[in-house]
């Protein structure tokens, strides 16, 4: 039997009825691709998965067949996807950039972000929570449970000031952004960042947590800045059962 890939899951969203989720991380399987890591480790097809061309920006989407593995299939481009059919996925690969995935206590429906700190100034986090309130009310908002994963944290993301200028006028990102003694320098921290979008987009605090570890310093899940890889990747998932 070929070993698991390192993944991590939140308390909070397992707490949720309906859904599966996973934050996958580096696979001890050479050349398992995603497709036979989701058969083969969640009983999950590929196809029923949806996945976007991501571009760093603010669209969100919501699935269509199309999205998943399927043969002769095209990506459409955009940073956020939800579904609520059951028997479908949504999912965001990551390097770095920190997988935001969203689900509901009572309603049937998943939503997952690719938020690097372009997509996370350009409001990918807000707008994806706006797309949920405009389909099942400003009232739902109240519902909704959201998990920031595994990415580039303060520890190790050391960005210039172009990129904390555009993070800075974030709501609640003071103690997520420390000016460096080099000049010209900061670190940020993504995960941070984005469960402060979460709230500042009306979710309560006590339905947000971040799950799993800095990227670049956990040799359990890729990063581009330590790898220097264009194609490693994880992906971060959310499932709702049939």
């Amino acid at each position: 039997m070929n070993p698991l890939p390192h993944f991590e899951q939140s308390p909070l969203l397992r707490s949720v009825p309906g859904v599966y989720h996973a934050f996958l991380g580096v696979d001890p399987v050479e050349g398992r691709g995603r497709r036979e890591r989701l058969r083969e480790v969640f009983s999950v097809a590929a196809e029923t998965v949806g996945t976007l061309k991501q571009v760093h920006s603010a669209s969100v989407l919501f699935f269509e067949p199309g999205d998943g593995d399927v043969p002769g299939g095209w990506k459409r481009e955009g940073d956020a996807l939800w579904s609520s059919i059951p028997g479908t996925g949504v999912g965001v690969h990551t390097a770095d950039c920190v997988p935001v995935l969203l689900a509901h206590r009572e309603i049937r429906v998943a939503a997952a972000v690719h938020a690097g700190w372009r997509g996370l100034a350009a409001g990918i986090v807000g707008e994806t929570v706006r797309a949920l309130a405009g389909r099942f009310g400003d009232a739902a908002v109240g519902g909704i449970v959201a998990v920031a994963g595994p990415c580039a944290r303060g520890c190790c993301y050391e960005v210039g000031e172009e990129t904390a200028e555009a993070l800075q006028g974030l709501p609640g990102v003071a103690s997520c952004l420390r000016k460096r003694t080099v000049p010209g320098k900061w670190t940020a921290d993504l995960q941070g960042i984005a469960l402060a979008a979460l709230r500042g987009a009306g979710i309560p605090a006590g339905q947000t947590e971040g799950a799993g570890p800095c990227t670049i310093c956990s040799p359990r899940f890729h990063s581009f800045r330590r790898e220097k890889s264009t194609t490693a990747r994880q992906l971060s998932f959310l499932y709702i059962r049939d």
